[in-house]
């Protein structure tokens, strides 16, 4: 009988409901996180028990899966009385709701059949929950504790022996006899039926980690024999007892490395999960009649037992065999059919003999892969295996109901989904036919095969279990990676009543839709509402200020357009220099037409904008959105004025047809938009009468326009004064006068078109007011509208002095916030019609919640299929209003907290003699009694001080919110000169070229600063989940933002805005006693470098504030130690830290040497920090290396050996880098990237192919000058520009070097280009040297160069040398027949019947040889290739002559470096004259 899953739910770690563990599955996301304060004691945390022997109370693993932020309820709305939530089990709570929301996912009470037909089982450990453990506590522990008082200090009354209990237990919370049952086991499924009066069967099983799928099995039993007609099965488990983690770490089954890897073969043990599952179950016929949804079909179950095995503990493959064989059975399917399968998912708990006997059960029934098949391979071929295990741990009983969510899921939604940490798979994994993916990607099949996945659970035991499932139908499936966001809409009467409505846990907000209410009601849209969002969104509603978009969460306390007249403008954006149109998937949804929207050239780019202005205006007035007036940016105008209603859509597109807006063309201009007002640029104008202001676009914005030369010299003039500049690639000249002379297309194009009256008001941004309404006056401002400056910033403010509150970017780009820029501080609301950052229908989505926070009335098909209605949000029902209640899940060691006054002793402490007469009969007495003698003195000291009045108090203030604005330079942080990136000449006097950065470690010291500044009396003495978001550069200076946000009383969150965060923890002083030092590491040899090496031989860039390595001390293949003398400069000491952290990777690997930190799991301190000078040990472990991360743990001891710090889990990211680079990395003065080749020309290959290693690159080639021009160029165009300016200054330094020349960095020589296009070179800030020739060129993944002394010229007036390099590939006839002239054609014809060769190569050495001579002659082929004339030609030889003169050129193959794409290149260069025209 098949079976269908209609309804689920979870709450998972990470995951407090079903669409969040679906994105965090989609997204790969590690939930995966260090033991939350409470559940456990730290003190139990012993690292270094990893090795030796077990010891009960040593845990060596503190990382895994919690639900504790997620654990709340309300039990009012299960008829549930809130005073007897704490005396019951917080899983039997969670499982109620997680059922709950299960049958309302299936549907609702509307799709149950009558209640004596629904049954629930559930799989549940019999482990020591927090219930039990707390009435542990209360009974055995806490007369443990007076029964052990009694008899080591007999003379201590009873009273105040009951004095202690009575403490002890009241730090338990209130007990009432009547709430016992709630602690019973087994009610985790009885109050599930209890509650929502469920009459079938209901019971929990216990089968260790396979519970939850034979509860499954069970339910389909149920429903197979007709006794039920719906079943809830699942599992639950929150245990994370410091007991249950005991037997897993004295078993070595939990991670030493704290990072759980299934199938992988680094994997080494678990991580310890929690969660709750529930599926709802219905035999498919029903729910089909009942046109339920379907997730996926249950097509068979198996369960089985390992038998009579060698060992209860270890896997046995013959039992999981049987489990899986019985269930394909069931299901009437061949598992070793090739379409059998499409995802396993597996149980994969990373132990190495579990994921061993795993696999090859599923070798055994699937079938072995191919022999050349590959473990690293993600190849469609293969069915995929994965274990969500990888991100949220191991969650026991419910690990099983987990997988089946997951794999249900993506049975549904066609996705493929990703497995964590497994970059180097199990070797077994390669003799079966499944691989894991890394990435989520559509899970596509044959048509008319259904997608189908298996899930495991085997248990502790020998207990196995396994479900096949599969699609409930082929027809019509889409296969998609992600599914539309969810929107959350709310609306209240109030900000008050808003609050409240968020005051319900996060599954019920979900789950509400929205209420249209009255416009001027107080609204809130989520689009994609996660937790961290609706958290966000109820400390705005808290603080009832409109929040307009940030996160996705849109608020607004009166909306507005609920005021009289409030207006919607669509504005209209013209050329930007960032075009990434998203409209294919709006064009479908609409069913417009699809558009070729491109910006290639800035004709392409005017039209895509243009027609998708229009496009974006359709679909939004089509959604409910409409304007009730239009504007434009530049040519933005034109389509507004298109929408308007002014032009006819016909006559607008035979306008296009026929018109070429690449002929629109003012030779010689450049625009620059610059960071800045008009009032600053002002006076540079007036300097500078070639120029004109082109725009003025807000306050802090404005554009100019003239002479590219002229533009480059303002720009570097303005950037010195700190404001931001960017020449731009557009060469129109609109908006100046310097375009009249070429208006007469314009005019004639343009006056026969018809001009209509507008539907709606157009404002002008030439007058800052309405269109005239005559013809003739519209026609005059078109003209005024090209020739004078775009006063954005005036029409802006016009507009809202005329009541338009709503600002629709009808495009892309940044219009909006330049109109954010200009209403600063009013009211309004500026939202993007079409980003890159989203799809064209997501952003629309964006669009329409904003809108209809503010009053608007979008259509409903902008947001989704709506979820349930709930109740109306003005008039909410109770339950809605009342906050759950946080459930605790706590077992940590109960402190009495100063409730009882330290007890006296009835004789002095020295006089133990009571002790010492127990001692026959206790060995701990005897033990006390040596240490109390030890403490005597000092506790009497104490004592006779205190005398008997109590110990003063000593107050900390609570942490409170910080705004603060920090200045970060050169000036006011003169260390960072000695945090460079980049070596040059001493004298350099240009600081931005060393690039001056502040180091990670030194904001983290600012983050810890500002969290004490918040908490006057505190101290920073841990740092919870590092950040760090991008470097901070000094030069020029900034000022940054930094915020202290309180979470608790002793925790607060801080961040510097875009560059990092934490959260920060503070107490009055530093942990009393700090963790062991680690045992020495096995293996260690001595580094062959001194620890001054790092800095003599440039291993690391620092400067004398931060060398604080002074010894290397030992290093392995997983750890390296050495010294650090502590540096003076704010956080240079451990900055230190990952000097020698880098020094590891440098040492083990020959590429990725180049790292940075982007992050810690924590920091934590153990004392003040050490004075300058002061000598630290320190120890680093390698947790892993992947090919993009390296993670490490460290500790740092003083010098009598204590912990001072501990760091866990630095992440450092792996720069792409080469061997050949790292010489110019260390010494840039002495080193070329570039290669001589024979005939006296330099060869360089792109070996840095990501941006960032790039960026590196540049910084370190670049000056200043020149890297405002690379900045300015096109991102298509940058990366062969670098390899032409890098490979000349290279041929330039080697020419010079080889003349005796000194060093010279690549920044002293300048490589920049005549008018005519020409190269040339000269020195930087002194650098002075012989006057020389060069010629570059570059293709693809190439560069070239060619150099020689001016001095050397054979004619004077010509520069006598060029070169060229082309890639060789087929040319089109036309091409060929362009460049060649009819006696070279008959040439090349001939060359490729005598040799063989191809007639692309051959094309390839004739046309690079006529590019080189071009540039000998010092003119370039000017369009015209058959000027220079190819006469003879051999394979390596050609002889090309232009006007009388004649040239050799040489010519050669070349080919990519490894690592690159294959291509193959011809060179081509000269030196001068052939011998005969030498002669002559």
């Amino acid at each position: 009988m098949q079976i269908a899953i209609t309804g689920m739910s979870v709450l998972l770690p990470g995951a407090p409901d079903l669409e969040s563990y679906w994105r965090n599955l989609v997204d790969g996301v590690d939930a995966i996180t260090e033991v939350p304060e409470g559940r456990w004691d730290a003190e139990f945390y012993k690292p270094s028990s990893a090795t030796g022997k077990a010891e009960a109370d040593e845990i060596y693993c503190r990382r895994g899966g919690f639900v504790d932020a997620y654990a709340e309820v309300d039990p009012t709305r299960f008829g549930i009385m809130p005073n007897s939530v704490a005396g019951t089990e917080p899983d039997q709570l969670i499982a109620l709701r997680v059922a709950a929301a299960a049958i309302a996912d299936a549907g609702g009470d509307a799709k149950l059949p009558a209640r004596d037909r629904i049954g629930v089982v559930l799989g549940r450990g019999g482990y020591l929950t927090p219930g039990l453990v707390r009435l542990e506590q209360r009974v055995r522990t806490a007369h443990q504790l007076v029964r052990t008082l009694a008899e080591l200090m007999p003379d201590l009354p009873a009273e105040k022996l009951e004095s202690v209990r009575a403490a002890f237990t009241e730090q338990l919370g209130p007990h009432q006899p009547e709430s016992a049952i709630g602690l019973v086991p087994n009610l985790a499924a009885s109050r599930i039926a209890n509650r929502l009066d469920l009459r079938g069967p209901a019971y929990t099983v216990d089968a260790a980690c396979a519970s939850s799928l034979i509860a499954v099995d069970q339910a389909v039993n149920e429903l197979a024999s007709g006794r039920c007609d719906v079943m809830l099965a699942g599992g639950v488990h929150h245990c994370h007892d410091v007991t249950f983690w005991s037997v897993f770490s004295q078993l070595r089954a939990l991670s030493v490395n704290q990072s759980i890897r299934p199938f992988s073969k680094d994997a080494d043990g678990i991580l310890i999960g929690e969660g709750t599952g529930v599926v709802v179950l219905k035999r498919l016929e029903d729910a089909q009649r009942d046109g339920d949804r379907v997730y996926a079909v249950i097509r068979g179950t198996g369960v089985a037992s390992d038998g009579k095995a060698a060992s209860l503990f270890n896997p046995e493959p013959d039992g999981q065999v049987l489990a899986l064989q019985r269930a394909w059975g069931a299901a009437g399917l061949d598992p070793t059919a090739p379409d059998a399968i499409g995802l396993l998912e597996a149980h994969g708990t990373a132990t190495p003999a579990g994921d061993a006997a795993e696999l090859d059960t599923l070798r055994r029934i699937f079938g072995s892969g191919p022999e050349e098949s590959s473990t690293a391979s993600e190849s469609s071929d293969f069915p995929v295996i994965g274990s969500v295990k990888s991100m949220i741990g191991h969650t026991m009983p419910a690990a099983g109901i987990a997988g089946l969510v997951k794999a249900a899921l993506a049975v549904h939604r066609g996705v493929l989904l990703p497995t964590l940490h497994c970059e180097e798979p199990h070797p077994a994994l390669a003799e079966t036919r499944f691989r894991p993916i890394s990435t989520a990607r559509p899970w596509e099949t044959a048509e008319g095969t259904p997608r189908r996945a298996a899930v495991n659970a085997f248990g502790f035991g020998g207990i196995n279990a396994h479900v096949v499932i599969e699609q409930a139908s082929t027809v019509d499936v889409p296969v998609s990676v992600s599914e539309p966001e969810q929107v959350l809409r709310l609306s209240a009467s109030s900000p008050a009543e808003m609050a409240k409505l968020l005051e319900a846990d996060d599954a019920e907000l979900r789950a509400m839709s929205f209420v249209d209410g009255s416009s001027s009601d107080t609204r809130l849209g989520i689009v994609g509402p996660t937790a961290r969002k609706l958290t966000l969104a109820r400390k705005v509603a808290a603080k009832a200020v409109s929040w307009r978009g940030r996160n996705d969460v849109w608020f607004s306390p009166s909306p507005l357009l609920g005021a009289p007249n409030a207006k919607i403008a669509f504005v209209f954006p013209g050329l930007e220099a960032d075009f990434e149109p998203k409209m294919d998937d709006v064009a479908a949804h609409f069913g417009l037409p699809k558009r070729e929207l491109s910006g290639e050239t800035v004709g392409a780019h005017g039209e895509a904008v243009f027609s998708m202005g229009r496009m974006l205006d359709t679909v939004l007035r089509r959604s409910g959105i409409t304007p009730n007036g239009f504007a434009g940016h530049s040519v933005g105008e034109w389509t507004a004025m298109v929408a308007a209603g002014i032009y006819s859509d016909a006559e607008i597109d035979g306008f296009l047809q026929n018109y070429d807006p690449d002929a629109l063309k003012v030779p010689g201009v450049a625009f620059a938009a610059l960071g800045c007002g008009v009032d600053r640029v002002t006076e540079a104008l007036l300097a500078r009468p070639e120029l004109v202001l082109s725009h003025d676009n807000a306050p802090n914005q404005c554009m100019v326009c003239g002479p590219v030369d002229v533009v480059e010299d303002l720009v570097r003039e303005m950037r010195g004064k700190n404001v931001l500049g960017q020449v731009l690639p557009f060469q129109s000249g609109f908006h100046t006068p310097m375009l009249a002379p070429f208006m007469d297309p314009i005019h004639t194009a343009v006056n026969e078109l018809t001009l209509h009256p507008a539907a709606l008001p157009i404002w002008s941004a030439t007058t800052a007011s309405p269109y005239p309404t005559t013809e003739s006056d519209v026609r005059e401002l078109f003209v005024r509208h090209l020739l004078e400056p775009v006063r954005f910033r005036q029409l802006i403010e016009a507009m809202y002095a005329d009541g338009y509150r709503v600002f629709v970017q009808t495009g892309t780009g940044q219009l909006a916030s330049l109109i954010s820029d200009t209403l600063r501080g009013q009211e309004h609301l500026a939202v993007v019609g079409n980003s890159g950052k989203h799809s064209g229908m997501e952003q629309l989505r964006r669009v329409a919640t904003a809108l209809w926070v503010e009053g608007g009335t979008p259509s409903q098909d902008l947001f989704g299929q709506p979820a349930r209605v709930a109740p109306a949000p003005s008039a909410p029902k109770k339950k809605a209003n009342r906050p759950p209640m946080r459930l605790d899940l706590n077992g940590s060691l109960v402190s009495l907290n100063g409730s009882v006054p330290p007890l006296g002793l009835s004789r002095p402490v020295a006089d133990a003699g009571a002790l010492g007469k127990l001692g026959t009969q206790f060995p701990l007495a005897a033990q006390l009694e040596d240490l109390l003698r030890e403490t005597a003195d000092t506790a009497a000291a104490v004592i006779g001080a205190a005398g008997s009045a109590p110990a003063p108090i000593t107050t900390v203030a609570a942490p409170r919110e910080l705004h603060e604005k920090m200045a970060v330079n050169t000036t006011t942080m003169p260390y960072l000169l000695d945090h460079c990136f980049f070596h040059q000449r001493p004298d350099w006097p240009d600081v931005t070229d060393r690039w001056p950065i502040v180091p990670a470690t030194t904001l983290v010291q600012h983050m810890m600063d500002a969290a004490e500044r918040s908490a006057p009396g505190q101290r920073a003495v841990t740092l919870h989940d590092v950040k760090f978001n991008r470097w901070m550069v000094s030069a020029p200076g900034i000022e940054v933002d930094v915020t202290v946000v309180p979470v608790s009383a002793h925790r607060v969150e801080v961040s510097i805005t875009g560059y990092c965060q934490a959260t920060v923890e503070l107490a009055p002083s530093y942990p009393g006693q700090a963790p062991a030092p680690w045992p020495p590491f096995a293996g260690e040899q001595t580094p062959e470098l001194p620890g001054e090496g790092l800095y003599t031989q440039r291993w690391m860039f620092h400067g004398p504030l931060f060398q604080g390595v002074t010894a290397l001390s030992g290093v392995s293949e997983n750890h390296v130690r050495g010294t650090i003398t502590t540096p003076a400069a704010p956080g240079a000491l451990l900055d230190n830290v990952g000097q020698i952290l880098g020094y590891w990777i440098m040492s083990r690997f020959t590429d990725k040497k180049v790292v940075f930190p982007v992050g810690m799991r924590s920091i934590r301190f153990f004392g003040p920090h050490p004075a300058a000078g002061v000598p630290l040990e320190c120890v680093i472990g390698i947790r892993g290396v992947t090919d993009t991360l390296l993670e490490a743990d460290m500790q740092l001891l003083l010098p009598d050996g204590t912990l001072w710090a501990h760091i866990d889990s630095w992440v450092d990211r792996r720069f792409d880098s080469n061997p050949k680079t790292e010489p110019v990395e260390r010494f840039p003065e002495r080193n070329t990237i570039s290669q001589a080749q024979d005939g006296g020309w330099f060869l360089l290959h792109e070996l840095w192919p990501d941006l960032a290693s790039r960026d590196l690159i540049m910084r370190n080639h670049l000056s200043a000058v020149e890297r405002a021009e690379y900045e300015a160029r096109s991102p298509r165009t940058r990366r062969q520009w670098l390899l032409g300016r890098i490979v000349a200054k290279d041929a330039v330094r080697q020419q010079l070097w080889a003349a005796g020349a000194p060093p010279l960095f690549p920044a002293e020589v300048r490589v920049a280009n005549e008018p005519s296009g020409r190269p040339f070179v000269t020195g930087r800030h002194g650098a002075e040297f012989t006057d020389t020739d060069v010629s570059i060129a570059h293709s693809r993944e190439i560069g070239v160069a060619i150099t020689r002394p001016v001095h050397e010229r054979e004619t004077p007036s010509i520069p006598g040398i060029g070169i060229d390099v082309e890639e060789v590939a087929e040319r089109d006839e036309s091409t060929v027949a362009f460049a060649l002239t009819t006696e070279e054609l008959d040439l090349l014809d001939a060359l490729v019947a005598s040799t063989g060769e191809s007639r692309s190569l051959w094309f390839t050495r004739f046309f690079t040889a006529k590019e080189a001579v071009s540039k000998a002659e010092g003119t370039g082929l000017q369009g015209e290739p058959k000027n220079f004339v190819v006469e003879q030609a051999t394979g390596v030889q050609l002889v090309v002559r232009v006007g009388e003169r004649r040239y050799l050129v040489h010519s050669t193959a070349a080919s990519n470096a490894e690592g690159l794409p294959e291509r193959h290149y011809v060179v081509a260069w000269t030196s001068g004259l052939t011998q005969q025209e030498e002669t002559k």
